[in-house]
């Protein structure tokens, strides 16, 4: 094996590349990205960048002098047409390229919803630099504003947007705001927060797109100046189906990132488990875990310890972190820590299984552990926030059930 070729210069891609040189591939690497700036991470592009309080080159993982620095062959700008499995050859714009094994990092595209025209002229979506640099220079202009989506990108848009704009209103069809992923206690607690921060919430409510570029919702009539729409995201999985690869929105793959092709991996957002388990796993960490799943797997290195989920978000003056599994239905333990930060503890049995933490990052690193050796804990003790969680964990014949 000589050639990597990685499609997408993303997070995952730019990862992948620095994990193969880290883990020792001394074979060519070339890292291919249709937009013409260096990679660079997505999740401050809604909150800091969209604020102009952070810089764009902040968020840039791989500059064109550290990639040639390593050894990767980094191509800006550069589309690509085809993939010939059967040849491993890639068709761009800027000609044919070779390889042996071939990573695909294509991301997502945010999701459009059919509008009017006088909506859809006033419309923004949040996914790259430039949709970005867009908002940033119509929002100073507008004087309302109305977010569609009320998952973590829009609360977050909805929260950027109330710093500059004196009216915003957030629309989302499920009763509560990150339903989807989100306990009820995370979910009020977000209410709060963008209710406090000034924003109109509608939720539980479909709104109606007007020809005259108003909207409709519940007995409200909107008429925004700007609009943005955060409704999810589309896997880019339109090179894998054209070159015949199994996939559902998203490509499928093994837990280790392969595909039905043994010399193709797919990882990060364009990636979705074959067995169908579980959705896209649309998160930062789970684009640098994907990444060093596949860089280990080709390096013949020993796998990677697995984690459990983890996200985090800003919410004004919070700062919000989920760790592991939080449903509903499993008993909940609320702390406050020693900060005055709290967190939400998510119980199966006398094991901890999940931890939602607002200003409290001490928590999370300590629930990671925890939640890691599947020890049980002592739930009464667990109740004072002041009482670390290590020092919580009990034999399992000792736990208060």
């Amino acid at each position: 094996m000589k050639k990597i070729a990685i499609i997408g210069a993303g997070q995952a891609g730019a990862g992948a590349a620095l994990k193969l040189r880290e883990l020792g591939f001394e074979g060519e690497i070339t890292l291919l990205g249709d937009e013409a700036y260096p990679p660079y991470e997505r999740p401050e592009l809604s909150k800091g960048y969209a604020l102009g309080r952070v810089a764009f080159d902040n968020l840039v993982v791989l500059t064109p002098a550290a990639a040639e620095e390593k050894a990767i062959d980094l191509r800006l700008d550069c589309r690509v047409r085809r993939i010939d499995r059967a040849a491993r050859v890639i068709e761009t714009d800027a000609g044919d390229l070779s390889y042996d094994m071939l990573i695909l990092a294509t991301g997502g595209a945010a999701k459009r919803l059919p509008l009017p025209e006088p909506l859809r002229r006033k419309t923004h979506s949040i996914r790259t630099r430039d949709d970005v640099d867009a908002l940033r220079n119509a929002l100073p202009e507008a004087r309302s504003v109305v977010v569609i989506g009320g998952g973590w990108l829009g609360t977050e848009a909805a929260i950027s947007a109330r710093a500059l704009c004196p009216q915003v209103d957030l629309i989302e069809v499920a009763p509560r705001l990150c339903a989807r992923v989100a306990p009820s206690w995370l979910s009020d607690r977000l209410s709060e927060t963008q209710m406090r921060a000034g924003v109109t919430l509608h939720l539980g409510t479909v709104p109606v797109f007007a020809e005259d570029g108003t909207i409709s919702v519940g007995g409200a009539r909107l008429a925004p100046d700007l609009m943005i729409e955060a409704i999810g995201m589309r896997a880019m999985d339109e090179l894998a189906v054209s070159a015949g690869l199994a996939c559902d929105d998203g490509v499928l793959v093994s837990p280790q990132g392969q595909t039905e092709d043994p010399a193709v991996f797919a990882i990060g957002d364009c990636a979705r488990l074959a067995n169908g388990e579980q959705a896209r796993r649309e998160s930062w960490q789970y684009a640098n875990q994907s990444a060093e799943d596949v860089a280990r797997l080709l390096t013949g290195q020993i796998a990677r310890m697995q984690e459990p989920d983890w996200f985090w978000s800003t919410q004004a003056d919070f700062k919000v972190q989920m760790l592991g599994s939080c449903p509903d239905e499993a008993v909940q333990l609320e702390r406050v820590g020693p900060r005055g930060g709290v967190s939400r503890l998510f119980l199966k049995g006398a094991r901890l299984v999940g931890c939602v933490a607002i200003n409290n990052p001490r928590e999370i690193a300590e629930a990671r552990r925890v939640i890691a050796s599947r020890q049980a804990i002592d739930s009464e003790r667990a109740r004072d926030g002041m009482v670390p969680l290590s020092r919580c964990i009990v034999d399992a014949r000792e736990a208060v059930r």
